[in-house]
């Protein structure tokens, strides 16, 4: 599993893609973190607004779902403006939503209208 920020303005891009399963939840943890440290240091302002690009991403059984959810909803509380969910098959939005007691997680079909969620 890989994680790549990509950053336009005050908006960054997480991008997962590959197999999520359960040996991959801490080091997925941890990856976040540190892109996110990562991309703040170097850059003069951190951005703002977060998209998480799911698209390319596999899940592989549902032990570690659970694990995932909350590692999202840890990275959600920590963000000032509550991060958007893009390109997420559906099957994975109802495995999500049923972890999600909060309702934290936004769900948009595209990358684009993620973005333009932002502003309404």
């Amino acid at each position: 599993m890989r994680a790549k920020i990509t950053r336009n303005g005050d908006t960054a891009v997480i991008r997962m893609d590959g197999r999520l399963d359960v040996e991959v939840q801490e080091p997925l943890r941890e990856k976040l973190h540190q892109l996110v440290r990562s991309h703040i240091a170097s850059s003069d302002s951190p951005p703002k607004k977060y998209i998480f690009d799911l698209e390319h991403l596999e899940f592989v059984g549902s032990s570690g779902i659970s694990t995932f959810v909350q590692t999202l909803r840890d990275f959600n509380s920590a963000s000032v403006i509550r991060p958007r969910y893009a390109n997420v098959k559906s099957e994975f939005q109802k495995i999500i939503k049923a972890f999600d007691e909060e309702e934290a997680f936004e769900f948009f079909d595209t990358l684009e209208s993620a973005r333009r969620s932002f502003d309404q």
